[in-house]
C-alpha cells in the first residue's frame, strides 16, 4: 500500500486504486500519524496538532470519534495501535510513504555527489522532487505545533531543489536553468543560494552585465528587508565576475562534505572550480567541568537522543535538562557537549539566557543571536533589526551548518523557541530550572529531570575536590548529607575546606550541623557560588501566591505535605493551594512524588524558613498537621 502526504493525503492500493472517501479532518489526522510513523503520538499532542488553540469542548471524545471514522474509512486498522498514552501507526513491510521515499532518494543523490557521479545525482534529486504533490503538504493543519513541521519539510524540499540546480550547473545546463532560476528568486527572494545560482548561470551564458545587475538587485533587497549585506559566498562570486574569467568556468562553492570526500580520494584532474571561502568555525563552549562524576543514566538518555539525528526529513534534536537550583544541570550539559563536539564539524554555539541569575533582566533574543552569530557573519546595526528579523537571520545562517547549540539557563519555552533552528543536522541542548514541556509538544524535545546524585556519587564528588590525602570517611559522609547531596552545595563546602587546609574536615561537618548557620557556611563569597543566592533567583521568579505558599511551608518546617493540608496551613482553598504547589513543583523548589503529595528537600526547606522569618510569616501556636 502507498501513502502520500507531500501533496494531498492519499492512500493507493496495490492494484492502483485510490481511496476517495476520507474527510478533511481524517486526512489531517492520517497525515500527522504518518509523519510520526513508528513513534507513539500522545493524545494531547494529536489534539493540539489538529485543533491548536481552538480545541473542542471534549478533545478526548472528539479524538476517539475522529479515529473511529478514520479506521472505518481507511485500511489502517491493523496498522494503528491504541493505548492509554496515545496512538502509534506502524507501517507494514512493503508499505511505501512518499516522505520516506523522498528522504531516501535525496540521501542516495548526496552519496552519488560525494562519489563524483554528478549526472546520477541530478537524476536522483529529480526523482525525489517528483514525489511532491501540488499544492505541497495540503493536509497539514495550520496549527502552532504543525507550522514548524510544515516549514521544515518545505526547507528540505528547497535544499534538494538547490542541490539539483548545482548538479545541473556542473553538467553545463545553465541555458535551460535560467527561466527556472528567475522564477525561484522571485518566489524566494531571501534565499541567497538562489541568487548565487542565477548569477552564475547568467555569467556562464555570456550575460556578465546582467549577472552583476542581478547581484545589485539582491543586495538592495537584503538591505531593504533586513538591513544586511549579502553573505560572503555571494560577495565572493561578484568579485570573481568583476575580475573576469575567459573560460567562464566559475562554479558554485563546494559543500564541506564534498571537499572532505575529494581529499580522501585519489587526486583528480585539476578543474577551475572555486570553493566556498572557509567560514569561521565557532567553538563557544565553556571549559568542561574538571571533576565530573556520575550521571551515567542521564548521559545515556542524552546520547540516545543525539543518535536520532538525521540529515534529511526530520526536526533538529532538542534535549532539555531541567532540575532544581544547584543540581548540576550546566555541568552535565557541558560534559555531554564536549563528549559529542566532534560530531559537529561546523562548530558549537553557547547561549546563556541568564533567566536565573544576578542580572536584572534576562538576555534578549537580539542579544543572544548577536553574540553567537558575530563570529559567523557581518551583523547590521542593532536598531535596524526586529526580533523576528533576528530569528530569521539566525535560522538562515544555520540552515546548511551542522552545529551543536547549548542554551543555558532558560526561563520558559517561549524564550527558547526563536533559538531552535529549522536544521535537522543540528542538536539543541537546553538547561532550565523549569520543566519546558512546551518544547516537548512543539519540537518533540527529550526531557531529562535531574535529581540529587546517589550517596556514593555525592561523596565521590566532594572527595574529588578536596586536597589529596587520607580523608575522614565519617566527616565526609556527614558533610555530604548536610549538603543534602546537592552538587553546588558540595562544591562550596569543598572550596571552604580547601581554603582552610589546617582545619580538619570534621570541623566543617560540625559547622553544618546547625540549620540556622548552614546557609551562611555554604556561602562561597560570590553570587554564582552562594547557595542562598542560587535559591533566591528561583524565589524571585515565583508569583505572589507561590512565594507565600513557599514561606508558609518554611515557617512550619514542613518537608512532606498534601495539597489539602497546605491549603489549611495557608488558609486558602485546596484548589488555590494546588495551583501554588504546582507552580513550586514546576520551578523545582518542591517535588510532587505522588498525586497531590509534595516533598521539600532539606536545604530548600531551610531557605524557605529563612524567607518566612524575614517576611514575617510565623507559624501559629497550634499543632501543625
Amino acid at each position: 500500500m502507498q501513502f502520500a502526504i507531500l501533496g494531498s493525503v492519499t492512500v493507493r492500493f496495490a492494484n492502483g486504486d485510490v481511496l476517495a472517501n476520507m474527510r478533511p479532518r481524517q486526512r489531517s489526522t492520517l497525515c500527522i500519524l504518518l509523519l510520526n510513523s513508528g513513534r507513539r503520538v500522545s493524545k494531547e499532542y494529536l489534539a493540539d496538532a489538529l485543533w491548536g488553540t481552538d480545541l473542542p469542548k471534549d478533545p478526548g471524545g472528539a479524538l476517539r470519534s475522529n479515529l473511529y471514522g478514520l479506521r472505518k474509512a481507511t485500511p489502517i486498522k491493523d496498522r494503528l495501535q491504541t493505548s492509554r498514552d496515545g496512538y502509534l501507526l506502524a507501517l507494514h513491510e512493503g508499505d511505501v510513504l512518499d516522505l520516506h521515499r523522498f528522504q531516501s532518494l535525496a540521501q542516495q543523490a548526496r552519496d552519488a555527489q560525494l562519489s563524483g557521479d554528478v549526472d546520477g545525482a541530478a537524476r536522483l534529486f529529480q526523482r525525489g522532487l517528483d514525489t511532491w504533490g501540488d499544492p505541497p503538504l495540503a493536509d497539514i493543519p495550520a496549527t502552532p505545533i504543525m507550522q514548524p513541521v510544515f516549514s521544515e519539510l518545505l526547507e528540505h524540499r528547497h535544499a534538494v531543489q538547490e542541490s539539483l540546480v548545482d548538479a545541473r550547473l556542473a553538467l553545463g545546463r545553465h541555458h535551460e536553468l535560467l527561466p527556472l532560476l528567475m522564477s525561484l528568486t522571485t518566489a524566494q527572494p531571501l534565499r541567497e543560494r538562489r541568487w548565487e545560482q542565477l548569477i552564475l548561470a547568467l555569467y556562464r551564458c555570456g550575460r556578465r552585465a546582467e549577472a552583476l545587475d542581478t547581484f545589485t538587485r539582491a543586495r538592495q533587497l537584503l538591505a531593504e528587508d533586513y538591513g544586511i549585506d549579502p553573505g560572503g559566498p555571494l560577495q565572493h562570486l561578484q568579485r570573481l565576475i568583476l575580475a573576469g574569467d575567459p573560460q567562464q568556468s566559475l562554479a558554485l562553492p563546494v559543500p564541506p562534505q564534498r571537499v572532505q570526500a575529494d581529499a580522501a580520494r585519489e587526486p583528480r584532474q585539476q578543474t577551475h572550480e572555486i570553493p566556498r571561502p572557509p567560514a569561521g568555525v565557532p567553538r563557544q563552549l565553556p571549559a568542561e567541568p574538571r571533576h565530573f562524576i556520575g550521571r551515567e543514566a542521564e548521559l545515556r538518555v542524552l546520547t540516545d537522543a543525539a543518535n536520532e539525528m538525521s540529515p534529511v526529513g526530520s526536526s533538529p534534536v532538542v534535549s532539555v535538562v531541567c532540575g532544581p537550583p544547584g543540581i548540576g544541570k550546566t555541568a552535565l550539559a557541558l560534559h555531554f557537549a564536549h563528549e559529542i563536539a566532534d560530531r559537529f564539524p561546523d562548530g558549537q554555539l553557547y547561549i546563556d539566557l541568564g533567566a536565573f541569575g544576578p542580572a536584572v533582566r534576562p538576555v534578549s533574543i537580539q542579544q543572544a543571536i548577536r553574540s553567537v552569530l558575530a563570529p559567523l557573519i557581518s551583523l547590521p546595526e542593532p536598531e535596524t533589526m526586529t526580533p523576528a528579523a533576528y530569528a530569521n537571520l539566525y535560522r538562515t545562517t544555520l540552515a546548511q551548518r551542522r552545529i551543536l547549540i547549548l542554551i543555558d539557563n532558560a526561563y520558559d519555552s517561549a524564550q527558547v523557541q526563536p533559538l531552535i533552528p529549522a536544521a535537522p543536522q543540528c542538536m539543541v541542548v537546553i538547561t532550565s530550572r523549569r520543566k519546558l514541556t512546551g518544547l516537548v509538544t512543539s519540537h518533540g524535545a527529550h526531557l531529562t529531570t535531574l535529581d540529587v546524585p546517589s550517596r556514593a556519587e555525592a561523596e565521590a564528588l566532594l572527595a574529588s575536590r578536596l586536597a589529596a590525602g587520607d580523608l575522614d570517611s565519617t566527616a565526609l559522609a556527614e558533610v555530604t548529607e548536610a549538603c543534602a547531596r546537592l552538587p553546588l552545595a558540595l562544591v562550596i563546602a569543598a572550596t571552604r575546606a580547601v581554603a582552610r587546609p589546617m582545619v580538619p574536615l570534621r570541623h566543617l561537618a560540625e559547622e553544618l550541623r546547625s540549620e540556622q548557620n548552614r546557609l551562611n557556611v555554604l556561602c562561597g563569597g560570590r553570587a554564582s557560588g552562594d547557595i542562598r543566592a542560587a535559591f533566591s533567583w528561583s524565589y524571585q521568579r515565583l508569583t505572589s501566591a507561590e512565594a507565600r505558599m513557599f514561606r508558609v511551608l518554611g515557617a512550619h518546617r514542613i518537608r512532606d505535605i498534601t495539597a489539602a493540608d497546605a491549603g489549611q496551613l495557608a488558609n486558602v482553598p485546596t484548589v488555590a493551594a494546588t495551583q501554588a504547589l504546582t507552580g513550586l513543583a514546576r520551578a523545582h523548589l518542591i517535588r510532587e512524588y505522588a498525586p497531590k503529595r509534595y516533598h521539600s528537600d532539606d536545604l530548600v526547606s531551610t531557605y524557605a524558613a529563612e524567607k518566612a522569618r524575614e517576611e514575617g510569616d510565623r507559624p501559629p501556636d497550634s499543632t501543625t498537621p
